[in-house]
């Protein structure tokens, strides 16, 4: 009986084993303005061929900005919104995507996305310290291939935004700000 037991449990390792990766991929992109200038940064969720993404499993949230710029001592300094001195980062804005019947319930429709997806995430500018500022975004997607899902997905890239021009130096570094900030759900009514 133990040699069977000890079969059964080599079996369904090796079935854990043959279970497919996530194919899918998130990178994001930098920016550079001007001091008090707005922008955006892109965050992309690579879709592979013959696969796609449901919006409304979808979400891209600021986690954390970072003030990266220093005078050579100490570790990037947290900013939070309530500084003097921050980067405003807007909510994200999504591509319309395509209303497709439901592979897994083809009696009703989904916004799908079946190529590549660009979400641009604006932001704002204080006009205070110039430097290199580091954005986490926190980002969660679901993917699917025909009928077959992964399950929902959470991955951190980071995007950093450079910034130019007047205002105080980067020498008299912002003062450490409050805990990074907490996502918070999005409006497509998808649960945490």
């Amino acid at each position: 009986m133990a040699g069977f037991n000890l079969l059964m449990l080599g079996l369904m390792a090796g079935v854990a084993d043959a279970a497919p990766s996530n194919p899918f991929r998130v990178d994001s992109t930098d920016a550079s303005v001007d001091m008090g200038a707005s922008g955006s940064v892109d965050v992309i969720v690579r879709v592979p061929p013959k696969h796609h993404l449901y919006r409304d499993m979808m979400m891209v949230e600021p986690k954390v900005v970072r003030f990266l710029a220093s005078t050579g001592a100490g570790d990037p300094v947290v900013i939070g919104p309530d500084q003097e001195c921050h980067v405003e980062i807007k909510p994200a804005s999504f591509p319309p995507g395509f209303s497709k019947p439901d592979p897994a319930d083809p009696s009703a429709t989904r916004e799908q996305y079946d190529m590549d997806v660009v979400i641009r995430v604006p932001f704002v500018t204080g006009s205070c310290f110039s430097g290199a500022y580091q954005v986490e975004f926190l980002v969660e997607y679901q993917g699917c291939k025909q009928s077959l899902c992964w399950m929902p997905q959470t991955e951190i890239v980071q995007s950093t935004i450079a910034i130019s021009g007047g205002g105080k130096s980067s020498s008299s570094r912002p003062g450490p700000g409050p805990a990074p900030l907490e996502p918070k759900n999005n409006e497509t009514g998808k649960s945490k």
